[in-house]
């Protein structure tokens, strides 16, 4: 009979965790491997000010049944949400070619904004203003399980670390109004399918250099002959 606590526990790690351990049992001794990852920053627009508009028990329905439709949008793009932190979430895909990580991605960002208005309408609040932020970001990254060990014990988790995911979640503070930021190297893999808007050059916190940043309009309509 399965214990009910192990059925409940995977419920807290994600779909993409559980299919790499049911492949490499032993994919926590293997270390972190390098690999070239799309990284997608999610951020709930004004937090704060919705958690003192609205009850915590309903803020909380909210989060969830939102939330609950944001990540079936990154997993039906291929991509698992690794971190949530409150009211966002870093999605990462990985173990394709960049381009299709990077074009993934972004068909999770479109799903994302296309559940918005609907995640209200099922919780019950179409009048609430629910906008969701996004920042995108492609690069080589170190991929695989972090363990935190102390004296309480051992943790682990299955993440993406380095550069590429400080700069997606940068690129995700500049977005406003509900727009996908995007880095000049993503929005040049996107171009060909997406129609993307030059920013500027933005000197972004704890990165060394200004980034060139653009914004994901839409998609590119088909040429008419």
């Amino acid at each position: 009979m399965a214990c009910p606590a192990a059925s409940a526990a995977r419920h807290f790690v994600p779909r993409g965790v559980l299919e790499r351990l049911a492949r490499v049992p032993d994919l926590a001794q293997q270390g972190k491997h390098e690999a070239e990852v799309a990284v997608l920053c999610v951020d709930v627009q004004s937090c704060s000010v919705l958690c003192e508009e609205l009850p915590p028990p309903a803020m909380n329905h909210l989060l969830e049944v939102a939330f609950g439709d944001f990540f079936d949008g990154v997993q039906e793009a291929g991509g698992d949400v690794n971190e949530i932190m409150g009211d966002g979430f870093m999605a990462v895909f990985e173990g394709r070619p960049l381009h299709e990580s990077a074009r993934a991605a972004a068909q999770a960002a479109r799903a994302i904004h296309a559940h918005e208005a609907t995640s209200r309408l099922a919780a019950g609040m179409p009048e609430v203003s629910f906008v969701v932020n996004m920042g995108l970001h492609v690069g080589r990254a170190l991929v695989g399980v972090t363990r935190f060990v102390g004296r309480s014990g051992e943790r682990w988790t299955y993440t993406a670390s380095g550069p590429v995911t400080n700069v997606a979640a940068r690129l995700c503070t500049l977005a406003q109004h509900g727009a996908l930021v995007l880095s000049a190297v993503t929005a040049s893999l996107l171009t060909e399918t997406y129609v993307v808007q030059p920013l500027g050059a933005y000197h972004l916190k704890n990165i060394p250099s200004p980034i060139e940043v653009y914004r994901l309009l839409g998609e590119r309509r088909p040429a008419t002959t």
